[in-house]
Order: structure tokens, then sequence, then C-alpha cells
């Protein structure tokens, strides 16, 4: 048999593969220290528990720890294998680590969960929070600004139903108010539906400059557009082409308003046309979103090209030339400053957005989410760690386990006979 510094060989990368280091006698992940080779039926006694006859068993020697028997699946049986134990110097049967490819698919499939599960966690907040308009307040949000109307606590989704929704089921159709197109009429927010109630929330003359204010809760970049349509029988809703008729423009004559960066309240001043006038006309807004990637068209696409996602919200206002105005029109002169403590006239009283229902709503769903990762992480530990060791580990024993010899029957006193009389 070779000596334990005879010879030193590098293992292939196949052989490191499909070798697995057990027992306490292991140094590092680098498998570039090895011992001698040695035949298994010099070490082990055949029969009953034993490596098989033939097998190679490879041998590391760790200097801090002492040499270790390290035994690779080929020269075992597929349940457990040998390692020589040095402080007991006696060799002992160790069950196979689940290292598998079944393991390894399930670890995959259990980092995905995870990463689903942060991600749910980390966007919870944001899926509760778009944008909403709040100058002049929208048939949604009027309530907030001390209007008895319906409460609309959802006035911050009125994006159509949805990108999927609206691009391919409705082919790009939206509600001119933000419902989603195929939502019966009258939909939620149009006149006769449950928030269109036909509430005049403002009074303009007509051509006059009028401040415009929406909320962003969560900015999807994209630009804003501004239409108004008198309505020519009441009760009655208009339509997207008599908005369109109307496409408002700023003071610089652009008829897009590009919010910039951040969430917060975008104030822009718009002139409205000066030859409308109307008892209740319907002021529109529409947020055409620009973080999604599409076609741009000319062959490459891009980050806010192709079909976006679109916010819109209405308000009932009226424009003539003889009404007067329910707030103001901002004049050329520098603002006079407030007193402090007091309001300014222009600032309507804002009523909070209550935030029970969005922070309970996250709470029970990061606590189910994290519920059922801490269930499949048990679960997948006890599988892989405990019920399949334990399964090796009662197999290993049965093979170390020396069979008892049989019981002897029991012996019983032999009857001398050579006396007793002979029975005919």
């Amino acid at each position: 048999m070779e000596t334990r510094d005879g010879w030193r060989r590098r293992f292939t990368d196949n052989e490191r593969q499909r070798s697995t280091r057990v027992g306490p006698y292991h140094r590092d992940d680098s498998w570039r220290e090895y011992g001698r080779v040695a035949r298994s039926n010099d070490l082990l006694p055949h029969g009953r528990g034993s490596v098989l006859a033939g097998e190679q068993s490879r041998v590391q020697s760790s200097p801090d720890r002492g040499p270790g028997l390290l035994c690779g699946p080929d020269s075992l049986t597929a349940d457990a294998r040998a390692v020589y134990r040095p402080d007991r110097q006696s060799w002992a049967f160790v069950p196979f680590a689940h290292t598998g490819p079944g393991f390894a698919a399930a670890t995959m499939r259990l980092q995905i969960f995870i990463f689903v599960f942060l991600a749910s966690v980390l966007v919870v907040g944001q899926v509760s929070a778009h944008g909403r308009l709040i100058e002049p307040p929208s048939r949604a949000s009027m309530w907030r600004y001390g209007f008895d109307t319906p409460h609309d606590y959802n006035d911050h989704e009125c994006y159509c139903g949805g990108f999927t929704r609206q691009w391919q089921r409705n082919k790009g159709k939206c509600g001119i108010c933000g419902d989603a197109w195929d939502t019966p009429a009258p939909r939620l927010h149009e006149t006769g539906g449950k928030y269109g109630n036909g509430v005049i929330v403002r009074k303009y003359r007509t051509g006059s400059v009028i401040p415009v204010r929406v909320e962003l809760t969560a900015n999807h970049h994209g630009y804003f557009e501004f239409r108004t349509c008198a309505m020519t029988y009441k009760g009655k809703e208009v339509d997207q082409e008599c908005l369109d008729r109307y496409l408002l423009r700023l003071n610089n004559g652009s008829m897009r308003y590009y919010p910039g960066p951040g969430n917060k309240i975008f104030e822009g001043f718009y002139k409205l046309p000066d030859d409308l006038t109307c008892a209740q006309c319907v002021f529109q807004w529409r947020y055409v979103a620009g973080n999604n990637w599409g076609d741009c068209g000319n062959g490459t696409g891009a980050v806010g090209c192709g079909p976006q996602e679109e916010f819109r919200a209405c308000a009932d206002i009226t424009i003539g030339d003889d009404v007067e105005p329910l707030l103001p029109i901002p004049s050329t002169e520098p603002p006079t400053k407030s007193l402090p403590g007091e309001k300014s006239p222009t600032e309507p009283t804002l009523v909070p957005e209550p935030s029970g229902p969005y922070w309970l709503f996250s709470v029970v769903i990061a606590g189910t989410c994290l519920l059922v990762v801490l269930a499949a992480i048990a679960l997948l530990y006890s599988y892989y760690y405990h019920s399949g060791r334990a399964k090796k580990w009662l197999m290993a024993r049965r093979l170390l386990t020396p069979e008892s010899p049989p019981v002897a029957p029991p012996r019983h006193r032999k009857h001398n006979t050579s006396n007793a009389p002979l029975q005919l």
C-alpha cells in the first residue's frame, strides 16, 4: 500500500464535481490539496457495511485538521459513504448530503419567490397612488375640497382600467373621465354615474387664463393635456371628438405640459377659448405616461414610445362673460403675502386622504407573503435537511449494525432409555 506522501495528483473537473467532502475533515472549496490514493480493500474489511471491493477511496491531507477519507459517490452505495475518524480510530458511514439537481432547482425557485415577495413589499406603497386633478377639482376628488359628493378613495386610479385592459381588450379606447371603456354606461365618473352629479366646481370668464394643478404621487413621466367642451343637453355627456376641438394651450403656446421629476403638485396656466361660453362645460385632464418601452415608428424602440398608460379626469365648470368666478383670476401683480397662520383665498381647503385602508391593506399583503415565504423555507429545509438525512441515517445505521447471531434453540435434557422396558 502506498504511503501518505507517496504521490499527489490533481483531480479533473469532472472528479471534483462528483466528489463530496464529508465529516469535519475538510479545509476549503478549492480541492487543490490531495493526499494518497488507497485501495478500499486495504482500509476496510469486506462484507456487510464496508465499501465495495476494488473501488478507490480518496484521502485528503489537512495539516490543521488531520487526515480524513474522502469517498466519491462511485466508491460506495447510493445511501452512505465511509469516513475514517482519527479521533476514534474507526470508520463510520455518513449519509449522502442532498446536493443533486432537485435541491438546486428547489433553491432557485425559493430565491425567485423571495425576490417576488421583496418586490411586492417595495411596490405595495406605489400601487395605491398615481395622480389626480385637483384644480379645478375633478368629479372624483371634489369631496376632498368641501363638496358634498360621494367619496372616491381611488380618485388617483382613473387609468382606463389599466394598460392591459385598455390596449389589449379595448384596443386603446378609454372613457373620457378615466373609466374603462368596456364598463357599462353610465360609467362611474361620467354624467349620470355615481360621481358625475353635475356639480359646478369653478366659474371662469371667457378667454381668461386659469390655474390648473395636478397632484402626482407616482410620477410616470410623460405629459399632460387639458381640454374642455360645452354640454349641449343637460344630463348628456360630451364625447371625445368635442373635447378635441378645444385643446387648451399654455401661456407659452404649448399644448403639452411635461412634468418634472418627483411626486408633487404641478401647476400650469392655460388660456380658455375666446369663443366658448357654457353653463356647464366638461374640463378634461389627460395624462399620457412615458415609462413603457415601445416602438418609435422609425425602426427603433425606446422608453416612452408606443402605447402608454393613460390617466383621465373630468371637472364641471362654467365659462361666460358675465359670470362671477368662484376663484379670483390670477393677476399680473406680485401676490401679497399672507399673515402667519392665514390661508390664501385662492387655496382651497384640502381634505387629507385617509391612509387607513391603504396601510392596512399593505400590512395584510406583507404579512401573508412573509408567512408563505417562511412556510416554504421550513418545508424545503425539513425535506432536504431533515427528512432526507434521517432516512439516510437510518439506512446507514442498518448497514453498520451487525446482525446478531441466531438464538440457540432450547436444550432439553436427554432421557436415558437403555433400562426402559420394551413395549410391544
